[in-house]
């Protein structure tokens, strides 16, 4: 009788008790920060041709595929699947090289990027034709070009806040700048960026790009409570994706520099790999 209750008892509490959750879905997603592509005075903020041909050569010999970042927030947010591999590939402020030299690279290799514009430089530079390889930034109708070409994502690089006023950088909050004001004075330059890109290419941007990587807790709640889906940030490691939204805030990239080797870069990232 005890051995039939006992066999009782863990038949019962096999059939009652929860089994374990499986471990959520996740994806390790690197992000390489480029700026400029030139053949001049390469450095921190510049790589020359060979070297992006040399690093999506190596990404494509190692498996990796770059993705945009569309298809990063459907994994998070509608469980649409990455490939094994993702990386994503970010060009920052919009110089006229995206255009020029960028695009017929990605052209060779199918391969996609993601460029943060700096809405107020594609104004400027817009009231200015040519295409004069020593100008900096893109025009409207270059940026249309490449959205239009369908390997460039474009994402809000603000309009006019990369640059640094009386010692403050980006979106930083001035001194003495009241919470209200500084909320009115970012989500002004935000959404005019957003006006600036919607009526030249006709995409709004999901992701903004922070301004020499300067954010804070207050940023992000503008940023959030205006609609976008994503923030990039300086701050070096990878990213873990997984299906909760806030883990698209904050996102890590690796800054390629001119010299620097990619797999030492992202291995040294790997340490860094943000949880949340």
């Amino acid at each position: 009788m005890l051995r039939r209750l006992i066999c009782i008892s863990l038949a019962l509490g096999f059939l009652l008790c929860p089994a374990p959750a499986a471990e959520e879905e996740t994806a390790e997603l690197p992000i390489l920060m480029y700026h400029d592509v030139r053949w001049e005075r390469p450095g921190k903020d510049a790589v020359t041709p060979d070297e992006l041909e040399g690093d999506l050569r190596w990404l494509a010999s190692e498996g990796y595929t770059p993705v945009t970042m569309a298809r990063a927030v459907d994994f998070v947010l509608e469980g649409k699947p990455l490939p094994p591999k993702p990386v994503v590939l970010s060009f920052d402020d919009g110089f006229q090289s995206a255009y020029l030299t960028v695009l017929p690279i990605l052209e060779k290799y199918g391969f996609p990027m993601v460029l943060s514009v700096i809405a107020g430089s594609a104004d400027e530079f817009s009231a200015y034709p040519g295409e004069d390889p020593r100008r900096a930034h893109a025009a409207w109708r270059q940026l249309r070009a490449l959205a239009d070409s369908g390997l460039a994502e474009l994402q809000n690089h603000s309009y006019a806040l990369h640059r640094c006023v009386g010692g403050v950088y980006g979106c930083d909050r001035r001194p003495g700048e009241s919470p209200a004001a500084y909320e009115q004075r970012l989500a002004g330059d935000a959404l005019l960026a957003q006006e600036r890109l919607r009526t030249e290419t006709g995409r709004a941007a999901q992701v903004f790009t922070y301004p020499y990587g300067r954010w804070s807790a207050e940023s992000e709640a503008v940023l959030r409570e205006l609609g976008f889906r994503a923030t990039f940030t300086c701050d070096f490691g990878v990213n873990r994706l997984t299906h909760d939204p806030d883990c698209l805030f904050g996102l890590r990239r690796i800054c390629r520099s001119h010299g620097a080797d990619l797999a030492d870069l992202l291995a040294g990232a790997a340490a860094f790999r943000k949880e949340r």
